[in-house]
């Protein structure tokens, strides 16, 4: 089989490139009579760039990118609006990639000066693309990957009913060092909260930064045509009240470079092909460039086409792909939209309402049933036993899934010392006892050091953190709740300062600077809620857990050992469905990421030695990192290990 693909940018050389690996034989066709060169960079994350792992170790070529570790938006006084660790996502050149890509295809694959002008047609089907030059191609399937004024497109289906956005944006690099702290590599947007205007700048090397300057068109009388010289003065007007760091930046810029974006979307089509022409990327679907997905849904497109090429006949690949592309796309073509509404209007951004200019490759629904238990879960995060039923929790959520549902409420077991009513604990040198003896009976890892070297005054800060974070995301709030415990149990961290509690926040996905709001105001009320129904419903000591069945409490488990039976009597039961899901060690670290000796060996249902052999094989190959503290371990997933160097 033979694929004409034309267009020579991402999308369609990285088609070329999976095609050729499953024996297709692929032509590229590219306009241009060279490499394109133009365009600067772009943003993908860790899922776009595996995509080139295997092609990548086959070639020996190294993939250039630049991590960034951070999303940090503040207005155009320079205050902070929002803070997020960005875990991964990476910036990359783009003629880096399409050195790559060129190189994966071989030059002999690729024809160059070829500017699509239509099909060759018979019996309904394209046999051959014919070029402006003269050039004709024949070929079995033809791939429209020719940008998002495709002309294959416009074959197929006619003219495309453009959207047309009132927000221009004007890209380019610029020689200025936007990396201060390697840990803390940023990708930086100033944003008006009195016009529509905003700056952003993205590292894409030590010395280099991809700028852009997004802004409403009706502010300014453009002309038709605009030079380097009417690009800069428009930087110079838009950015007037910036910060001094946004004029640094394009005072080195290279407006030579740089172009402006007349921004335009369209609607979802109704299909990607029409018989054996099929588009991917941009030519299939365009959204506005707020989403920054573009680059990253070429390479999906691409990928997904090929997958499904390979296990059906074309009519049905060619559905397949579009079923399974088509909700994701619509999904960013929507985001892009709400994002430029937002944009124009903004006094109505707040730090809640902003949505993250990042997308995922794909995503799967979670299409799973509702939840047949509920669980209401009184914890404190500095309650020692609610630590050791970590590897319990952990293995009922990998077991039974969204079967059951746990809501988790603060219980207040540490006010302040004059105020504890503990039996046998009266201060902190009492815990540092008590958690030294747990270490000697337990298996998870506890320290007491904490106690001794700088003690908590409370656990009330901690726990209100946790109340802010559950309004950003429930999920993110719960790896915010175990990474503080870890903090607190392994690391001797005394959690109440926030200097720990944003580093945790950090890492779990949150936005820092609405925590810190939302830990000021709701975040006390709701934890107050918390306590009130703590002492309602007669809670005295933790873990404590009531079942909830048609909105009534059905049970009462207090303490480590009922937990242990109650979770003995679900797994008997037929009422539930234990989740088939994959024991492997990878799997499992991919999911939780962080694990003690013993939680993994509970997990895999393995003893403590076969587990320590697994675990140091992973070791040994880079996949995870071990910390060992007081003769412990704590294993940590590398998800940089993952990705083509």
């Amino acid at each position: 089989m033979k694929a004409v693909i034309i267009g020579g940018g991402i999308g369609g050389l990285c088609a070329g490139v999976f095609l050729k690996k499953d024996d297709w034989e692929v032509t590229i066709c590219e306009r241009e009579n060279e490499v394109i060169s133009r365009g600067h960079a772009f943003l993908i994350n860790y899922e776009g760039l595996n995509v080139f792992k295997e092609i990548q170790s086959e070639i020996n070529k190294p993939l250039k990118k630049q991590h960034l570790n951070l999303f940090h938006l503040l207005n155009s006084d320079n205050h902070d609006r929002i803070k997020i660790q960005l875990l991964d996502w990476y910036c990359m050149k783009r003629v880096d990639l399409i050195d790559f890509l060129i190189h994966c295809n071989h030059q002999n694959q690729i024809k160059f000066g070829r500017k699509f002008d239509h099909f060759i047609y018979e019996n309904n089907k394209a046999i051959a693309a014919v070029f402006q030059n003269g050039d004709v191609e024949y070929g079995d399937v033809f791939i429209g990957a020719d940008g998002s004024n495709s002309k294959v497109r416009e074959s197929i289906f006619g003219p495309t009913n453009f959207v047309n956005s009132e927000v221009y944006e004007i890209v380019g690099s610029s020689k200025y060092s936007g990396i201060n702290n390697p840990d803390r590599i940023t990708f930086k947007k100033f944003q008006s909260e009195e016009r529509p205007v905003a700056f952003g700048l993205i590292p894409n090397s030590a010395d280099e930064v991809v700028w852009f300057l997004q802004f409403d068109n009706s502010l300014l009388n453009l002309p038709d045509k605009v030079d380097t010289k009417v690009l800069k003065n428009i930087c110079n007007e838009l950015i007037i009240n910036f910060p001094d760091e946004v004029r640094a930046v394009l005072k080195n810029a290279q407006f030579e470079n740089s172009y402006l974006w007349r921004t335009k979307d369209f609607d979802l089509l109704n299909s990607f092909h029409k018989n054996n022409v099929v588009l991917i990327g941009d030519a299939a679907h365009l959204s506005l460039p707020f989403t920054s997905a573009g680059t990253t849904n070429a390479i999906a497109d691409a990928v997904e086409l090929v997958n499904c090429l390979k296990k059906n006949d074309l009519n049905n690949a060619f559905q397949k792909y579009y079923d399974s592309r088509k909700d994701i796309i619509e999904s960013h073509i929507i985001q892009g939209r709400v994002i430029k509404d937002s944009f124009l209007n903004p006094n109505t951004i707040s730090e809640k309402t902003f949505k993250l200019p990042l997308v995922r490759i794909d995503k799967q629904i979670d299409k799973a049933n509702k939840a047949s238990l509920k669980l209401l879960y009184f914890t404190d995060p500095i309650c020692s036993t609610c630590w050791i039923i970590q590897p319990m929790l952990r293995k009922m959520y990998l077991d039974f899934g969204n079967q059951i549902e746990v809501e988790y409420k603060m219980g207040g077991l540490l006010p302040s010392w004059n105020e504890y009513q503990g039996n046998s604990i009266k201060s902190p040198e009492d815990a540092a006892i008590l958690w030294d003896e747990l270490k000697d009976n337990e298996k998870m890892i506890i320290s007491g050091d904490v106690w001794i070297n700088d003690p908590l005054h409370s656990s009330y800060p901690p726990s209100i953190a946790f109340k802010a974070a559950q309004i950003q995301s429930g999920d993110k709030s719960l790896s915010f709740l175990r990474r503080i415990k870890e903090m607190l149990f392994v690391e001797n961290k005394n959690i109440t300062k926030w200097m720990h509690i944003e580093s945790a926040a950090l890492a779990c996905g949150l936005d820092t600077i609405q925590l810190l709001n939302d830990y000021n105001s709701i975040g006390m009320s709701l934890f107050n809620d918390d306590l009130k129904m703590t002492k309602e419903m007669n809670v005295n000591s933790f873990p404590t857990f009531f079942t909830i069945e048609n909105g009534a409490v059905v049970n009462k488990i207090v303490g480590v050992k009922k937990f242990d039976e109650f979770l003995e009597e679900l797994y008997k039961s037929d009422r539930f469905q234990i989740l088939s899901h994959k024991k492997d060690p990878i799997t499992i670290f991919k999911k939780f990421n962080n694990m003690t000796t013993s939680e993994f060996s509970y997990l895999m249902d393995l003893n403590i030695t076969e587990s320590e052999s697994i675990l140091n094989v992973l070791f040994s190959e880079n996949i995870i990192e071990k910390e060992t503290i007081k003769n412990s371990i704590m294993w940590k997933y590398k998800l940089n290990k993952h990705l083509p160097n």
